[in-house]
């Protein structure tokens, strides 16, 4: 049945939506841009580990003891914002390779998978009494949720990797390799919650698009793609512009579910399906102030816009975001996930104590989105390279 007969009636917002038109369009301040750009810098050399080249903190005064044994996650912020910075190829040959070798250095031998031991251990034994709890009585499931990690780290440490034009040491091979199998994962995601399904869909799309290569021939590769691409296409709603099944979901889960869906038709190389209708949808109402919020719509709006020159209510919108951002901003030279501390869990595992204090995940994402923003804004001038997730 056609999902759209469910929708309640007036339930999509007018394109001239009443709240956009109270965003205050400013002009971009390219001053503050280049401080943000040595501030983050000094930022990520006092979170630096000195005796091993590619380990960080993921705060500087917070972090909880696993928060300090771990090093995956937060090694790949750091590395996304040398190279969103252009600092990468910068750096000497000798830390770049050490560096490269240490995230490399947690890809296990039997499947090629990314593990963090200290995260992992946490995750299926060191969690609170009333997580063992709950699961004992068969309302939760560590291992499982642990092997989402594992999935989750993966994908990203392979992306890390290709952001500065490296591969893993042996592929990751934990994932469907035929049509039957891959249609069955896209299939057994619930689509009426897009964010979680189109993340963990755009996980296997990135595993097929750059592991897959090494491990089947070139036309089976193209079929496996084939089949996702024709998913996503049929998974478009021309109203929103959005991905889901059934009943519209929330503003949030909407646009969330979104990007990561356009995460994956990036790396899939096609198009947003209905870019204009998804704009006018992501404009209707400003993103929540935390680090994945403000990230995801400006995601949507950059991939949606493609290079096109935006709207004057699209950078009204856009101004307004840089204005949340900056409240993020803290004295330490980097940003907080959330606006007024930061991040304190990491998938799941207590990184932080929540200080009012920068953390490395919200820095990247935030000055992701800021990246983003100024190719948006300012085109011309944009010197921030972006990455793809």
């Amino acid at each position: 049945m056609d999902r759209r007969t469910h929708r309640s009636s007036g339930y999509f917002e007018p394109v001239e939506s009443p709240r956009v038109k109270t965003f205050a369009t400013a002009a971009l301040d390219l001053s503050w841009f280049h401080a943000v750009e040595e501030n983050v810098a000094g930022y990520l050399a006092q979170l630096a580990d000195d005796k091993q080249p590619g380990r960080f903190l993921p705060c500087l005064r917070g972090a909880t003891p696993v928060g300090r044994e771990m090093a995956l996650g937060f090694s790949c912020f750091a590395l996304k914002l040398q190279k969103m910075f252009g600092s990468w190829d910068t750096l000497p040959a000798v830390r770049r390779d050490a560096w490269l070798a240490f995230i490399r250095s947690f890809q296990r031998s039997e499947d090629g998978a990314f593990i963090d031991p200290p995260e992992i251990e946490f995750l299926t034994t060191g969690r609170t009494w009333r997580d063992r709890f709950w699961s004992a009585l068969g309302r939760g499931k560590p291992k499982d949720f642990a092997q989402a990690v594992v999935l989750a780290e993966t994908k990203q440490a392979i992306a890390t990797l290709l952001e500065v034009g490296e591969t893993p040491a042996a592929p990751f091979r934990d994932f469907p390799l035929t049509p039957e199998g891959v249609r069955a994962f896209f299939e057994k995601r619930d689509w009426s919650k897009p964010w979680g399904a189109g993340g963990q869909s755009a996980g296997l799309v990135v595993f097929l698009k750059t592991q897959a290569p090494r491990l089947l021939a070139p036309r089976d590769v193209e079929e496996l793609l084939a089949i996702c691409r024709d998913f996503y296409a049929g998974l478009a709603d021309p109203e929103s512009g959005a991905y889901f099944r059934g009943s519209r979901p929330v503003h949030g889960e909407l646009i969330n579910g979104a990007m990561k869906v356009l995460m994956a038709l990036e790396w899939l190389e096609v198009p947003v399906h209905y870019p204009e209708r998804l704009i006018q949808t992501c404009l209707q109402h400003p993103p929540k102030a935390d680090g994945c919020h403000l990230v995801d719509a400006i995601y949507v709006l950059h991939q949606s816009l493609a290079g096109r020159e935006a709207s004057p209510q699209l950078r009204a919108y856009c101004a307004h975001v840089v204005e949340l951002l900056r409240r993020h901003e803290r004295a330490d030279g980097g940003f907080s996930f959330y606006a007024n501390r930061a991040q304190t869990n990491y998938y799941g595992v207590p990184i932080s104590r929540g200080l009012e204090e920068s953390d490395i995940q919200g820095t990247c994402l935030l000055v992701w989105a800021l990246a983003m923003i100024w190719r948006v804004l300012s085109p011309e001038t944009a010197r921030w390279q972006t990455m793809r997730p």
